[in-house]
């Protein structure tokens, strides 16, 4: 009797698995490539994914233009999500992505930020003057223009309202917005300017004061399916990127949806 016994209680056990464990078997691994900017929420967003289908997201993160070329040059993501149109151009350009397969999925914007210690500054970049003479004989710390979409946009800012007052050798370029604000954290950059939500996920910074947007300064997130023939995971993982949960956690961590501008 207990050979039967045990195999009905096999039974039992298979009709209670959950569904999508039979699905995650059969998903094939995704890996979305995205702008070190949105690192903390896209990492919560796959883990919750991972969670609810079983399906295996890898994240990589950099300078969109980092990612951008990695991925012309044949690096192996389905997703490339940007923190610059241009980017994504480039690798439409490339015949990377097929017509349909793109959207413009967040917005953010950028700011001054400063040490958590220096509580009482306040730059207003309109007043060039007066932040060149905060910054003193200090540094200004900004994304590299030519492959961060952050540092673009920092140094359109700083041509428009005449900040010619910094010398070359105070303006220093990270590799990514990420590393812009570790300096400034660390106290190597007397400031900063990176987005928002970078801001917001550091103790040893505060903000001191927002950029306006200018002519130039269209901060745009654009996702894309990266491919001809993307496979269906893929697609699936693009179009839970833009459902109501996935824009709930962005709004967590300070992103809004273009839509909602």
């Amino acid at each position: 009797m207990r050979a039967p016994f045990l195999a009905a209680c096999a039974w039992l056990v298979s009709l209670s698995t959950p569904a999508h464990s039979d699905y995650g078997a059969a998903c094939e691994p995704i890996t979305i490539f995205a702008a070190a900017s949105t690192t903390d929420v896209l990492e919560q967003v796959a883990a919750e994914y991972e969670k609810e289908t079983a399906c295996s997201v890898s994240t990589v993160f950099a300078g969109s233009g980092t990612l951008a070329r990695q991925i012309e040059a044949g690096a192996p993501a389905d997703l490339f999500l940007s923190a610059n149109i241009d980017w994504v151009t480039w690798i439409e350009t490339a015949g990377l992505v097929r017509p349909g397969n793109k959207t413009n999925l967040l917005t953010n914007q950028l700011v001054f930020i400063v040490s958590a210690q220096e509580t009482a500054a306040k730059l207003d970049i309109q007043q060039a003057e007066s932040v060149v003479r905060y910054i003193g004989e200090g540094k200004l710390a900004i994304g590299d223009p030519n492959t961060v979409p952050a540092g673009r946009y920092a140094q359109t800012a700083l041509n428009h309202f005449g900040l010619s007052g910094l010398k070359e050798d105070q303006l220093v370029r990270a590799s990514s917005v990420r590393s812009a604000l570790t300096w400034v954290a660390r106290g190597e950059a007397r400031a900063g300017i990176v987005y928002r939500t970078d801001a917001a996920i550091e103790d040893g910074v505060r903000i001191a004061g927002p950029i306006p947007r200018v002519d130039g300064i269209d901060i745009i997130y654009p996702l894309v399916l990266v491919g001809k023939t993307p496979n269906s995971a893929a697609r699936a993982f693009f179009e839970h990127l833009q459902s109501y949960t996935s824009a709930a956690l962005f709004a967590d961590h300070g992103f809004s949806r273009v839509s909602a501008r």
